[in-house]
Formats: C-alpha cells, structure tokens, sequence
C-alpha cells in the first residue's frame, strides 16, 4: 500500500510539474480606459492593433496562444468585435475570435476574451501583430488606448480601405494575447513606458518609469539605469517595489540635466530584479519620451445678440477660478456662431466655418470630439468633465513668450519659443492671439446689470496658426502687434497655442499645448519674461543646468518663485 501511495504522489508531483502556465501579452499591462478618443465618421470597420516584434517573442516560443483578450472604451453602436493575430497588418488572420452581442459571453465595455478554436503555436524568429476590429454602425470613440506613447503600441486603421497609421503617439492599445506553455520565463520585468520632463527644473530632469512583472514569479525589488545617449554617466538608481504577475507600477526619480540636443535621447535600462535573473532582454531598455507641461484650450463662441451666452460664460468663469484649472487652462472667446457683433474679428467667423459652428453659446475644448461633435452648449458639470478629461493628455511641444513694448510706436513685439519630443503632431502651427479681458458690453442680450466681455481677441497673427520651423527639435517665432490707446494694458494677456493643421479634416485639428502670459509694461528695447505679477526670486543659469551668481547676457534659462512658491521656468534673451 505504502508503495503505490509513493507512487500516486510521484505522478501527481510530475503531473503538477508538466502543468502549463499562463501570462498575457501586450503592452497596457491590463488597464482599460472608460473613454475613447479615437474615431471615424459613419459606418464602417474600424481596426486597431500592437506589434510583437521577434525578439520580444523569443522567450515564448514554442508555448501558444490560447485566446485573445481586447478592450472596449464603449460598446453603443458597436454590434461585433473580431480579435486576431497576423504577421502583417495588411496580411490574414492566422487565428481569430468573434464577440457579438448573441455570443456567450456576450460583447462588453471593459475587456472581452475569447478563446481561439486552434491554439496558434509562437514560432522561432516570427514577430506578430495582435489587434481587434469592430463593425460601428454609427461613430463612436469605442478603442481603449491608455498610458504614455510607446513605440509598436497603437496601430489604426479607421475603416475598411484606409491606410493604417501609427497613432502609438496616442498612448497603448488594450489588447493582449493569452499565452500558455510549460517553459514560460520565472522573471521577466519589462519597461512599458519612459517619460522625461527636462523643463521641469533648471538643474534636475524628472523621469516617470513604468514596469510591468510579465514573469511568473513576484518580484520584491529593481534597479534602474539611466543615461543620456551621447553621454557617459550612468545613474542608477533601486526601487524597493513589490510585483507579482501581471501587476505594473510607475516610479519617479531625478537625473542632473543636459541639453538633449547636444547629449541625444534619454536611456533608461532594467540593470537588475532582486530576486532572480530577467530572462527576456528584449523589454529591458526604452527610450524616454519627454512629458511636457500641458495646459488645455477652452474656445468659447460668443455674441452679444445671444442671450445663452452670459449664462455659459458664467460656467467658464467659475471653473477657471478654481485651483485645480487656473495654472492648467487657458480660455479664449470667439465672437462667432450666432450672429456677429463689434468684437467680431476675421479669425473668429473663419474658425467658426471651419469647426462647424453654427450657434452660440459653444465651447470647444482642445479641438477634440469629446461631446458628439467637436464643440458643444455644455452645462457646468460637463464642462467640468470635459476639461478634467483633456487635462490628461501629454503635451509634446513646450511653449515659453517673452516680450517687450515701444511705447513710442504702440508695438508689443513678442518671442515665443520651445522645443519638441519626437511624436509632435504630423503638421504643427503656431497660432498667437493678444487678448483683453473686461471689455464693457455694448448691448449684451441675456446680461442682467453691466456685463464685461472676458478673454476677448484685440488682435491676432493668422487664422488658423503659421508653419512652426524647427531647428532640430526648437522653434523660435516673432511676430509684432500694435496697441490701441483706449485697450487697458493692465488686463491684457498674450496667448501663444500649437496645434495640429489639417483642413481635411477638423477632428484632426486638435491642440497640442497653449500658454498665456500677462502683457509687459515695459520700455522699448528691454526683454521681459511675460508672466506673473507678484515675482519674488528670480535666478538665472546656462543652457546646460549651470546656476549664474548674477544676470548676464545670452540666452539663459530664468527661474521665477513667486511669493506663494508657484515657480515658471523660461529661456530666454537677457540683454
């Protein structure tokens, strides 16, 4: 008896050791978004995907994709989602699932899985595209895409005959594919997503890592490398980070600053696990993307023949008195949609045409299709939700103004300059308005009492924004307004927005950032950073991080603390 008990244990132990496992593979480490922002008009198939290149796959080969997993940011209008695998966006499914709204289980926001019929075996030296496609009967924003830009992670295409397009600048797509097999890695800890902010502070650049555990082990702890590409120095640097499978975390840290134009892109590599040995190289190093300060543009279409408009602007105002917006938003009127009035400029009614603006109150956010169209009559609730939603996004350009004032030519002459990441929109335009506020109506319809215009364009540079020129990744514009005697200087600002410009297409024109900045009173030929009023510090250091005893000539990066600790950093032209 005592030997065939040993003998049962024996084939249970082997039994439990052949058990295959199981780890999923993609790049969203398991997050869904609960909204879209990607869509296309009408009816139409609409497909999206990520790519597993070979090398990633190396560690898995010979193990099998069992089922697909693929998430929905919204199912309304959607009646069948497919998942597959192909070895070319362009090519066949080599394995595919079907989710409708009749199947079991049934089709579902969040996730939806599904087992494949035939287990596709991971080949030797194959990579893989792993995607989704759904038939829209009308548009919706139903593709979940989160977390920061990665390369391979979000691949479009927005209807059945269109060309794919890499909008991985979006963020992640959340698919994964199921894998299971007996020789699946013990520890593989993978880098999803790198950001740098080197405008942040003069002398420090932050850095933002995420890490996901694809192995099947927990984890307890990693170090981390980082490096500036043409640079010698590494910095590392151990997080003390408990993971088990499938879990990620996002961990902050600080490198001396460079000049990325002069140093190259930022590195960051997996140097170690605490635990064991990270059995796939292949997701052990990533290039940072740069996580610039992004502030968002609420565009409010206004007259004074509309008796809405006090009641809308009345939303506007009190949210950007808020602390969580005042610093992150930054508001513009234009006097179109219904009707025109004494304010009205050319820029205004041509913005009007080119978003479909036809009525008044409407307010655009960020030029993005949040509402069913791209500007909406909101009330303040989803005003709210629509600027907390925007507020996000990743910008990839920075936007700094300086300015000076002839007060003998009545000429605001004004500078605004910035650098860019790698994934700037495909056509960017700068676009510079100056702006008044408190504008005394003349015959406000709606008002109760004196009613003051807000956020009003006194002049502009162009209508949809001017061609941004590069030099490698920095831009540097000039342009010249002149200044009527009867605008109050006091309450005027100096609002400078890049954008996407794509006249096809108005869903496409979306802002990329926006700042605005006071209006300088100031002598002619003096340089001023255009921005707060109650500055209490100013320090001044090189382009490379370098802190100055005193002011000097050049092109210099200023930092200024105002008297509640709020700091602005800007380069600019000390003369």
């Amino acid at each position: 008896m005592k030997n065939i008990l040993s003998l049962l244990l024996m084939a249970l132990v082997a039994i439990g050791m052949q058990a295959q496992s199981t780890v999923h593979l993609g790049y969203c480490g398991g997050e869904a978004a609960d909204k879209g922002s990607i869509s296309t008009e009408g009816k139409a198939w609409v497909s999206a995907a990520i790519y597993l290149p070979a090398d990633m796959l190396a560690s898995y080969e010979g193990s099998t994709i069992t089922a697909l997993r693929g998430a929905l940011a919204s199912k309304v209008n959607v009646d069948s989602l497919r998942l597959w695998v192909r070895t070319s966006l362009t090519g066949d499914n080599i394995a595919e699932a079907i989710i409708t709204t009749k199947t079991t289980p049934k089709l579902a926001k969040g996730w939806n899985e599904a087992e494949l019929s035939q287990p596709l075996t991971i080949a030797q030296g194959q990579g893989l595209y792993v995607g989704l496609s759904y038939r829209q009967k009308a548009e919706v924003a139903a593709l979940s895409v989160v977390g920061s830009p990665l390369e391979n992670a979000c691949w479009v295409q927005l209807g059945h005959d269109a060309r794919w397009q890499d909008m991985s600048e979006a963020g992640i797509l959340s698919v994964e594919a199921v894998v299971e097999g007996n020789n699946l890695p013990n520890y593989d800890l993978g880098l999803a997503a790198a950001m740098a902010n080197t405008f942040a502070d003069a002398s420090q650049t932050q850095m933002q890592v995420t890490v996901v555990n694809n192995g099947l082990k927990p984890i307890t702890g990693f170090t981390l490398e980082t490096k500036y590409e043409m640079g010698d120095d590494v910095y590392a640097h151990h997080f003390d980070v408990a993971l088990d499978w499938g879990e990620k975390t996002t961990v902050n840290y600080q490198i001396p600053n460079r000049s990325t134009v002069s140093y190259g892109d930022i590195i960051v590599s997996l140097q170690s696990i605490d635990d064991g040995t990270d059995e796939t190289a292949s997701n052990n190093t990533i290039k940072a993307k740069f996580a610039l300060v992004k502030k968002i543009l609420i565009e409010e279409f206004t007259t004074e023949p509309c008796g809405n408009c006090p009641r809308v602007a009345g939303y506007l105002h009190t949210l950007l008195s808020r602390d969580e917006f005042k610093d992150r938003a930054v508001a513009v009127c234009h006097h179109a949609g219904y009707k025109t009035d004494w304010l009205t400029k050319s820029c205004d009614e041509k913005l009007a045409v080119r978003f479909g603006v036809g009525y008044a109150p409407a307010i655009m956010v960020d030029r993005k299709p949040i509402w069913p169209e791209l500007h909406a009559c909101p009330s303040q609730s989803e005003l709210e939700a629509a600027m907390r939603f925007c507020m996000q996004d990743e910008a990839h350009t920075t936007i700094n103004i300086s300015a000076n004032f002839d007060e003998e030519q009545k000429q605001l002459h004004v500078v605004v300059s910035g650098k860019r990441d790698e994934l700037t929109a495909p056509s960017p335009v700068l676009t510079v308005y100056l702006l008044e506020d408190d504008v005394k109506a003349v015959n406000q319809s709606g008002a109760t009492g004196a009613f003051y215009h807000k956020h009003v364009i006194r002049a502009f540079a162009s209508d949809f924004g001017e061609r941004i020129n590069w030099e490698i990744n920095q831009y540097e514009h000039h342009v010249t307004f002149s200044v009527a005697d009867e605008w109050q200087k006091e309450n005027m600002q100096v609002v400078a927005i890049v954008s996407n410009d794509d006249p096809s297409n108005n869903k496409n024109c979306y802002v990329d950032n926006v700042e605005q900045a006071g209006f300088p009173i100031s002598q002619a030929n003096s340089v001023s950073a255009v921005g707060s009023t109650n500055e209490e510090r100013t320090e001044y250091f090189t382009l490379d991080g370098r802190k100055l005893d005193a002011k000097q000539r050049g092109l210099l990066i200023v930092r200024k603390t105002n008297a509640d600790g709020h700091q602005r950093t800007v380069k600019m032209q000390v003369r």
